[in-house]
């Protein structure tokens, strides 16, 4: 019997296959910050049962929201009726010394961080003004005053009169800036700034210059969506509105504005 040979048998030519059109996904650039930076701001108030409280909340880094909590820098000498006391000393309570109504209870007080160097955070949100002693005339202020960078201070020009039949208004501290008798300072260490509230906007005495307690404007809610609004309103435990903010007596100018009457005066 013969020696049988088994062999393979000859594999199927193997065909190129065509590549399979896989629709191919583009993708979309990552988005920016959906959310826009958060920071975290302490306050203490009378809530609308007159009871004390203290809360810590986070919140949007938006000039909606830090305007309420950077008008002094720690240090700054609010005068009460018992005397000047530190911004950072003042309890919900304490009877604050105000230009056209006399002592009136303080209702709130907020403070938050100032980082500095942080790229989401804009100059004009970390810059401090150092406001020399007298700049503003004998005693205005005494000492040196540092203010945060939403801080107000009390405007007496005829320009003033002009625009809103008043003679003065509040406008904002860095607009008069001038690197001499107001001078700009970037922190270069985080530095906790401070805002107060009384009922309505009033004026107050911080080392001896008038500046304007916090208001967030008559019509602050028209700016609002209706999410931000009770967000920023649960900042506030003394209010349940803006309308409980209290009157505004004083008309407001723009950095702008500031700018134009100093370049007119010139």
């Amino acid at each position: 019997m013969g020696h049988q040979r088994h062999t393979t048998p000859p594999r199927p030519a193997t065909v190129p296959s065509r590549p399979s059109r896989v629709p191919q996904v583009q993708r979309k650039p990552a988005l920016a910050r959906a959310m826009p930076l958060t920071r975290r701001y302490e306050i203490q108030a009378i809530d609308v049962q007159g009871a004390l409280t203290q809360k810590s909340a986070v919140a949007p880094a938006t000039p909606t929201f830090e305007d309420a909590f950077a008008g002094f820098a720690r240090g700054t000498l609010i005068t009460t009726t018992d005397g000047p006391i530190a911004v950072e000393d003042l309890c919900p309570g304490m009877q604050i010394v105000t230009k056209d109504n006399g002592p009136m209870p303080l209702l709130w007080i907020g403070s938050m961080m100032v980082f500095p160097g942080l790229p989401e955070l804009s100059e004009e949100s970390v810059r401090l003004l150092r406001v020399t002693a007298e700049s503003f005339g004998m005693g205005r202020p005494l000492p040196d005053l540092m203010l945060g960078p939403r801080a107000r201070v009390l405007f007496q020009h005829d320009a003033c009169r002009r625009m809103f039949g008043t003679p003065s208004a509040f406008a904002p501290a860095h607009g008069f800036a001038d690197g001499e008798s107001m001078i700009t300072i970037q922190p270069v260490a985080p530095v906790r700034v401070y805002h107060v509230a009384v009922e309505g906007q009033q004026v107050l005495s911080a080392n001896g210059l008038e500046v304007e307690s916090f208001h967030p404007g008559a019509r602050a809610d028209d700016m609002m969506d209706a999410e931000t609004l009770d967000l920023f309103l649960s900042l506030f435990p003394h209010v349940r509105s803006i309308h409980e903010f209290g009157p505004m007596s004083y008309p407001r100018l723009s950095a702008h504005e500031v700018e134009m009457i100093r370049v007119d005066a010139a």
